[in-house]
């Protein structure tokens, strides 16, 4: 019987797979790539949605006062029962104050009645600033510059101080803030022959037609990354120039005309 030859069994040493140091290098580049994108974004995302909540807490606070201040200031004059006599009283630069009679009837209080004696029939707006620990008005205007100022000195109010457009309604209670953070204010005045002032003589007060008003806030709180520098010119053409500082501002400037005086 013929014996069968040993077969041979070929045996394959399998390589174990694995990553070089180049390979890990390059994973680990990458991959900080990509870490850094997103980085780069969530910090561009953060920085637009401060940015813009800032806008909306500046656009909160004048949205306040563009809701009274304009319709207040067309009515200033307003007699409907043609005895009340009102009219300006005050025109300077950073503040206004008028009369009108739009209420206190016997048979209908929303009605005018006569006289100038009631409630928000005279109403006046100036730059105040408020005692956050305290809440008692400080001086807001010491040189009725139209420019907040604390301790004498423009565009300086400390943390503890929030500035603000005041409005009076003649009553005990004076000048109570209408909108915060209101840093800068200017009244500027049409008269009827065209021209423009921002101090009408005594004389010129029946002139009045219209009053340009321009109103600078600033938010609540600063940004650290951002750094202001910017001016603004109101609508008398004066240039306000705020300091550098991480506190983002926007100003407004409305027209408003008085449709009850001159008539």
């Amino acid at each position: 019987m013929a014996l069968r030859p040993h077969t041979h069994l070929a045996v394959t040493a399998h390589r174990e797979a694995g990553f070089t140091l180049v390979e890990l290098m390059i994973a680990l580049f990458i991959s900080g790539l990509v870490m850094a994108a997103l980085v780069t974004i969530y910090t561009a995302q953060t920085r637009a949605y401060s940015k813009h909540d800032d806008i909306a807490d500046i656009q909160q606070n004048l949205r306040g006062a563009l809701a009274i201040l304009p319709r207040e200031i067309r009515l200033a004059g307003c007699d409907p029962e043609e005895t009340g006599g009102p009219g300006i009283l005050v025109a300077a630069r950073n503040r206004l104050q008028f009369t009108l009679d739009v209420r206190g009837n016997a048979v209908n209080a929303t009605s005018a009645d006569g006289d100038t004696d009631d409630t928000d029939e005279n109403i006046g707006y100036t730059l105040t600033a408020r005692n956050n620990t305290t809440n008692a008005t400080v001086p807001a205007d010491s040189d009725n510059n139209g420019i907040i100022d604390s301790g004498g000195a423009n565009w300086a109010w400390g943390n503890n101080i929030t500035p603000s457009l005041g409005r009076q309604t003649g009553g005990a209670g004076g000048f109570q803030p209408l909108a915060d953070n209101v840093e800068a204010i200017e009244f500027n005045y049409i008269l009827a022959n065209g021209s423009t002032t921002l101090a009408p003589s005594t004389s010129d007060l029946n002139d009045i037609r219209s009053v340009q008003v321009s109103l600078l806030a600033r938010t609540s709180n600063p940004t650290p990354d951002f750094v202001h520098n910017a001016s603004y010119t109101t609508a008398s053409g004066a240039v306000w120039t705020p300091p550098q500082d991480n506190f983002r501002r926007r100003l407004i400037l409305t027209t408003i005309h008085c449709r009850n005086l001159g008539y």
